[in-house]
């Protein structure tokens, strides 16, 4: 007498209905196509891409089957993700599932604490200028408090570096004064890339376990057309001061709470809000559009 044939998984419940296949693909090809250009500007050609995205099906896939519960079997990444077994097998028993981690560059990790640690901002909030050295409050303190692996003067060259702070001396002595813009690297610059993996992969999570039907997210937007340039660069600055209020308020709440429970075992948890702005000319298409507004977040 056989065995019994082993029970299916069931399906995890869940109240949103998934868009078709065709829309699902026609929406992430318009959403790739800045990031193919970025690519092919940088000298990445299809092949190449295509073999990292090998990969990233295989690792998804993976992640699909344990939110449902299911055996990761070398013939269920591949049934899933469409890649062939032996190529699922490779990536097995070469470790390539086990992707190291980006590390967030030190001098973002100083910026940050910069803009977030009371004693190193004014009273607006912005990061203040700091004494380059010094054993209260001083750029070298700050740095301190982040690594005591690096020494202050080689981050100091790095943020020079970057354009992200200059020196000026006052009463003969070095004062390092943070740029006005923020934590803002130059084009092309890895701490640049850094926060565009960062800012649009979280975003596009965001935008993706709400169209899943998974707890509502805040991704939303406004979008208007009909304007002059003029008009636009007026909404531009608008946008940049409405920001500047939203990220104060947002650092010094944060900055409470991670004071109140930077030893609690259970703050494993991080967050990213952001903002965005972008203009561009109508195409032919959409030239016709009637002057809309857009609020496509469903955490209302």
């Amino acid at each position: 007498m056989g065995r019994p044939p082993r029970q299916l998984p069931s399906p995890s419940p869940s109240s949103a209905t998934l868009p078709a296949a065709e829309d699902a693909l026609e929406a992430v090809t318009h959403i790739m196509a800045p990031m193919i250009r970025l690519l092919l500007s940088c000298g990445v050609d299809y092949v190449r891409f295509a073999a990292v995205l090998k990969q990233t099906f295989i690792e998804q896939a993976q992640s699909e089957l344990e939110e449902a519960h299911c055996k990761d079997t070398d013939s269920a990444l591949s049934l899933l993700s469409g890649v062939h077994r032996k190529d699922v097998r490779y990536w097995r028993e070469n470790g390539m599932g086990d992707r190291i981690a980006r590390k967030v560059s030190l001098s973002s990790q100083v910026f940050s604490h910069w803009i977030q640690n009371p004693l190193y901002r004014d009273r607006f909030k912005n990061p203040k200028s700091l004494l380059r050295i010094g054993d209260e409050i001083s750029f070298e303190t700050l740095v301190r408090q982040i690594t005591q692996d690096v020494h202050p003067y080689t981050v100091l060259s790095e943020l020079v570096r970057l354009g992200l702070v200059t020196i000026k001396k006052k009463q003969g002595q070095d004062w390092v004064i943070p740029s006005p813009r923020g934590f803002v690297p130059p084009a092309g610059s890895a701490e640049l890339m850094e926060l565009f993996s960062g800012n649009l992969g979280d975003h596009v999570s965001a935008a993706v376990s709400n169209i899943k039907g998974h707890e509502p997210r805040l991704e939303q937007s406004v979008f208007v057309s009909g304007l002059t340039p003029e008009s636009a660069a007026k909404l531009a600055q608008l946008s940049q001061k409405l920001w500047s209020q939203v990220r104060s308020e947002i650092i010094r709440e944060s900055s409470l709470l991670y004071e109140k429970e930077r030893n609690d075992p259970r703050a494993l948890y991080r967050i990213r809000f952001g903002s965005y702005f972008w203009d561009a000319p109508l195409s032919e298409s959409s030239s016709a559009q009637v002057d809309e507004t857009l609020d496509n977040d469903p955490a209302r």
